[in-house]
């Protein structure tokens, strides 16, 4: 912890030296507020977590799980041995299908082994693994198969962090269809102690999701969340389902967006427009600056920008969706 306080000390400085009274983020020119003014609808649990809802407008194209299952069959790279040069040819004898090709005399046994291990209906999870250990991570499939949960098991996330070695998370999100709306859930530390607090808050979530989606999580996000849950001992939800809509991004706008920074997608893609937005690599160092000052304007900004960012996520899921929809 000594290394962490030192470098929330720096980060503070940066804060304090780094950015004009022009550049601070208008709720910090207002000079000095308290936590519970900063966030009125907040609520405190017993470990000093703060959590934050909200719900916004949202809704995704219906999932058709007839249609998911239609596009998994049609996948015959899905069998063990069979790639692009055999898939064209099968489908020139006439096999269009993995149901049809378990009459194969050579791809037979494997394509039933693999309809007996995803079960009928599919199940998600074996899916999942299926295209996992044969598909890049950018094929369109992944996204398909969405169908084959309810739109309500879709849990969207994303962390805050100090952007470390060992990076403790400060913000945690998570998003949710229910009732008819998007509702996000943010779970705040007010200090470094409540960090244990909130991943155990966001551990109930993840367990009762049946995907996760992000954006660039499975490099970061996961990654970090892993790193954290086994500094405090907490055990994560295994192997889950878990789409990042980065690579997605990738394939379906890198030639118009090639950093594929979200904030870029956004602006070129999505037509969203962020307005006094803070930059993602100024997050820990306002959240510092909070700690060091106990001025809670540090973090409106902050926790504005991260729900920022699961709402894009929805306009950008709902876009690619679509895509996949008119392929």
């Amino acid at each position: 912890m000594v290394k962490i306080d030192r470098a929330v000390g720096r980060l503070a400085d940066r804060a304090r030296t780094g950015f004009p009274p022009e550049r601070l983020a208008p709720d910090v020119q207002q000079g000095i507020v308290l936590l519970e003014d900063a966030f009125p609808e907040a609520a405190a649990d017993s470990g000093g977590c703060l959590t934050i809802d909200h719900r916004a407008p949202l809704s995704l194209p219906a999932l058709n799980r007839e249609a998911t299952t239609r596009a998994l069959l049609a996948e015959l790279r899905l069998v063990y041995g069979i790639g692009a040069r055999y898939t064209a040819k099968l489908r020139e004898e006439g096999y269009t299908s993995l149901a049809e090709l378990r009459d194969h005399p050579r791809w037979g046994d494997a394509s039933n082994a693999l309809l007996a291990r995803w079960g009928t209906p599919p199940d998600p999870g074996a899916v999942y693994r299926s295209l996992e250990r044969w598909l890049p991570s950018a094929d369109s499939l992944y996204l398909q198969s969405l169908g084959l949960v309810p739109t309500e098991g879709l849990l969207f996330f994303d962390l805050e962090t100090l952007g470390l070695g060992g990076s403790p998370i400060f913000l945690a999100s998570v998003g949710r269809f229910a009732d008819g709306a998007f509702s996000i859930r943010q779970y705040l530390a007010p200090s470094l102690s409540e960090e244990v607090a909130l991943l155990e808050r966001l551990n109930s979530d993840l367990r009762g999701a049946s995907v996760l989606l992000s954006y660039n999580g499975k490099s970061f996000d996961w990654t970090i969340l892993r790193e954290r849950f086994a500094y405090y001992g907490l055990r994560l939800p295994d192997a889950p389902i878990h789409v990042d809509l980065l690579h997605h991004a990738r394939r379906a706008f890198g030639a118009v967006a090639p950093d594929c920074h979200l904030a870029t997608i956004e602006r070129r893609v999505l037509g969203i427009e962020r307005s006094d937005d803070l930059p993602s690599a100024e997050v820990p160092i306002h959240y510092a600056a909070f700690l060091e000052s106990g001025n809670a304007a540090h973090l409106v900004p902050i926790v504005r920008h991260n729900r920022q960012d699961l709402l894009s996520l929805v306009v950008l899921l709902d876009r690619l969706l679509r895509m996949a929809d008119d392929a």
